[in-house]
């Protein structure tokens, strides 16, 4: 048993490129309908996947505090189109809402 658990965390760890992304389903999945990157900040604006609408018009805001995984090893490499899944912590309630990120997965092609 000890050997497969193991096995799954090794597993985690080269699915997310290196960084270990949250163990429970995001809270927002969608697709990045623009990035612009700053110095060491990069802004996603975020286009919501059927039945995420609370996120609509959110942009999240990566900072190098943010755990990125999945296509991409920072959030720099980002690219519109791309498919995103986001953890996020506290939002803040507002049109657009406001979320702190925790992590971001990347998927491209199909």
């Amino acid at each position: 048993m000890k050997r497969l658990l193991a096995v799954a965390g090794v597993s985690l760890v080269l699915a997310g490129c290196g960084s270990t992304l949250p163990e429970r389903e995001p809270e927002a999945v969608g697709a990045a309908d623009a990035v612009v990157t700053e110095g060491d900040t990069t802004r996603v604006s975020f286009g919501t996947a059927p039945g995420y609408e609370y996120f609509e018009g959110t942009t999240f805001v990566l900072g190098p505090e943010v755990a990125v995984g999945g296509a991409v090893d920072s959030a720099a490499d980002i690219m519109e189109g791309d498919a995103i899944s986001v953890w996020t912590g506290a939002c803040a309630e507002s049109f657009p809402v406001q979320c702190q990120v925790e992590a971001v997965e990347v998927r491209r092609g199909a």
